[in-house]
C-alpha cells in the first residue's frame, strides 16, 4: 500500500516506546479493521518530523481484504496527518526490493519569513547558488558517504549511488531533488546542511573537493520538517 503523511507530530516511521509513530498508528488501525496483528514494513524509516508524499508499505495477513472497503475504513480510523492512498496485493518487499528513492527538500528564497511558506526552509537570496550547484554535481555516482552519516546508524556499508541531485526553482520555492539507490541515517539532511554552508561561504568548495569522500564529516544537519520522501521505484518485473 502507498501511505502519505505529515510527520511533524510523530517520532518517525518506526515504533518507539512512549511516543507516537507512523508505523504504530497504521498497525493499530489495521488491527481495528481485521482483528489481526501485523507488522508493517516501509521502504525506509523516515526520521522524526520527516514527511512522505509516497511511502510504500507492505504487511502479511491471512485474511481476504476488500481493497475499496479497507481503504475507506482505514482512513476513517487514522489520524488526519496519515492517509493510505492505495492498497493492492503484491509480492514486492517494500524495503529490500526498492531500487531508487527520491527525496525533496523544500526551501524558499526571501529576506522575510513568509507565513504561507511554513512547509519550507527560508534561505537568503545572498547565498552562492553557483557553488551549491557545483557541490551537488560532486555527489553524482557511487561514493562512500560515511561523512554524511549521523551517529547511531547500524548500516554496515556507507557506499551509496546518487543518480540525481538538483536544485529547481518552482514558483516561490527553491527545491532540492535527490535520487539514490538508498540513503544513510540523516544523509539527505546532512547533504542539505553542507550545501547551505557552502552557499553561506562557511565551507570552501575547492577545499571540500579533496576531502568530500575521504575525511570530511558533516557538522550541520538541516531541519527534518522540510524533508519529504517523494517516491520509491521498484523493478517492473518485481
Amino acid at each position: 500500500m502507498i501511505v502519505s503523511y505529515f510527520g511533524k507530530n510523530f517520532s518517525g516511521w518506526q515504533k518507539q516506546k512512549n511516543t507516537s509513530s507512523i508505523q504504530e498508528e497504521i498497525e493499530r488501525a489495521i488491527f481495528t479493521i481485521t482483528k489481526k496483528e501485523v507488522e508493517c514494513v516501509a521502504s525506509g524509516r523516515t526520521d522524526a518530523k520527516v514527511n512522505a508524499y509516497c511511502q510504500p508499505v507492505h504487511f502479511n495477513i491471512d485474511t481476504n481484504i476488500n481493497e475499496e472497503k479497507f481503504l475507506r475504513s482505514i482512513n476513517g480510523i487514522l489520524p488526519e496527518d496519515i492517509r493510505v492512498l492505495s492498497i493492492k496485493k503484491t509480492n514486492i518487499h517494500a524495503r529490500f526490493s526498492a531500487k531508487k528513492k527520491t527525496y525533496l527538500y523544500k526551501m524558499y528564497i526571501s529576506n522575510i519569513s513568509l507565513p504561507l511558506c511554513r512547509d519550507a526552509l527560508q534561505i537568503s537570496p545572498n547565498l552562492n547558488f553557483k557553488d551549491m550547484k557545483k557541490f551537488l554535481k560532486l555527489l553524482i555516482g557511487e561514493h562512500d558517504f560515511e561523512g554524511f552519516k549521523a551517529s547511531g546508524s547500524s548500516t554496515e556499508s556507507s557506499i551509496r549511488r546518487i543518480y540525481k541531485a538538483k536544485l529547481k526553482r518552482e514558483g516561490i520555492y527553491f527545491n532540492l531533488y535527490i535520487t539514490g539507490n538508498g540513503f544513510l541515517y540523516k544523509m539527505v539532511r546532512n547533504i542539505v546542511g553542507t550545501m547551505l554552508r557552502i552557499g553561506e561561504g562557511k565551507l570552501e568548495l575547492n577545499q571540500l573537493k579533496h576531502t568530500l569522500f575521504k575525511t570530511y564529516k558533516s557538522t550541520y544537519t538541516a531541519k527534518p520538517e522540510y524533508l519529504y520522501l517523494l517516491n520509491v521505484r521498484y523493478n517492473k518485473t518485481a
